[in-house]
């Protein structure tokens, strides 16, 4: 039922975004088609799970807000689509408990690991859990880029307005090296991640007006 309804719900949302702005998807072959994977890209709005899921052709499971399921039909709903609970004020072992097994299933997992929505549309710090998590389930991390979801619906606007989206991914990175110490494998691929967001960001906005503190929208 579940596989199911996340079809339902991703075919939806690409017709949606299709007459709606379009949404453009680039390196979309890029990600492994099964195995466990850790799909990472920046947050600037509400709708980035949702353009993620149409992006690309596998199931992604999603964190979630813990306090979104407390309400019966709508917790039930977002299970179906492959959502799971995170406590953010207070212990998350039980989101990371789930997030672990679900990678040890061999499922795709997506991370936001500036860890909240941008205020500007800019990328923000990278967490180092990103590479924590990596190392300790031994999953490749796919790196994307989202494109237009801050101007769509940023921070403080009741609701979204019509854009063009882009998704854009790069190349999956690799959780550990041979003979490669745990910790410096961990740094490793917080400090690759940061590295294809950048790469990815000018991508993105290359002809782009407006872009944000420190892209060079020229794509250079």
């Amino acid at each position: 039922m579940a596989h199911v309804l996340y079809k339902i719900a991703r075919w939806s949302l690409r017709r949606l975004f299709s007459v709606w702005g379009g949404l453009e998807v680039k390196g979309r072959e890029k990600a492994p088609p099964e195995g466990s994977l850790i799909v990472v890209s920046n947050h600037a709005s509400y709708w980035d799970p949702m353009v993620l899921g149409p992006a690309l052709d596998r199931p992604l499971h999603y964190m979630a807000r813990k306090t979104l399921f407390d309400k019966p039909v709508f917790g039930w709903l977002i299970r179906q689509v492959n959502a799971f609970p995170l406590n953010r004020e207070g212990d998350s072992r039980e989101a990371l408990r789930a997030f672990g097994e679900l990678l040890a299933q061999g499922e795709a997992v997506v991370l936001f690991p500036e860890g909240t929505r941008s205020k500007d549309g800019s990328l923000g710090e990278i967490k180092t859990g990103v590479g924590m998590l990596a190392v300790r389930n031994q999953a490749k991390v796919l790196p994307g880029y989202i494109w237009g979801t801050y101007q769509s619906w940023p921070r403080g606007q009741k609701y979204p307005k019509r854009h063009h989206l882009k998704a854009f991914f790069g190349d999956p990175i690799e959780p550990m090296l041979e003979g490669e110490p745990r910790k410096d494998a961990q740094l490793r691929v917080t400090h690759e991640v940061e590295n294809a967001f950048k790469r990815l960001e000018t991508e993105a906005w290359a002809g782009e007006l407006n872009p944000p503190p420190g892209v060079n929208s020229n794509g250079e």
